[in-house]
């Protein structure tokens, strides 16, 4: 019994769906990479900054900018302060739903994966910090803006990656539909 080979139009989907998969790989490995090293960034330097400076110490940089070790026991902003049990419960709440919300995206938006890196990553840093501290370490403080730290770069940084990636698949869909 012999097979009959495949047709142009099935190598060529077959092709096309290996690409695909490899890319959907790729972003997954993106956003795995971005995470893991957002959170060790974001773990190190808070660590080197315990290490270094009593609570509320300050180094002064340049005009309006220090180094400082403060204490966040609320969330953006200090907001909602000594609540760390509401606060780490709505972080693990709001990561499950980002998941959910970008599994799909992650594999087939390459900007969109970049940021839901970022913002896990840093989630995740500060959610340790939470848990095991009772409080954020932050210390990036500027003249009239409260401190924050890597991890809320990351998430801001990722939050506007993903708000990007999200317009161009927007764009792109219009333009193919």
């Amino acid at each position: 019994m012999t097979s009959t080979p495949p047709s142009m139009g099935e190598t060529v989907a077959r092709a096309i769906d290996r690409r695909e998969r490899r890319d959907a790989q790729r972003r997954w490995m993106r956003f795995a990479v971005l995470a893991v090293l957002v959170l060790a960034l974001d773990q190190a330097s808070k660590a080197v900054i315990r290490a270094t400076l009593e609570p509320r110490e300050r180094i002064d940089v340049l005009p309006g900018f220090q180094i400082s070790r403060v204490a966040n026991e609320g969330i953006a902003f200090g907001l909602f302060p000594g609540r760390q049990a509401i606060v780490a419960v709505l972080t693990v709440v709001a990561l499950c739903a980002i998941a959910v919300a970008l599994a799909g995206l992650v594999a087939r938006n390459a900007t969109v994966a970049a940021g839901a890196g970022l913002l896990v990553g840093g989630s995740l840093g500060n959610l340790i910090d939470r848990l095991t501290l009772g409080a954020v370490v932050d210390f990036i403080d500027f003249a009239r803006w409260p401190a924050f730290n890597v991890a809320d770069c990351a998430i801001t940084v990722g939050a506007a990656l993903i708000v990007i990636g999200l317009m161009r698949d927007a764009e792109e869909d219009e333009e193919t539909g």
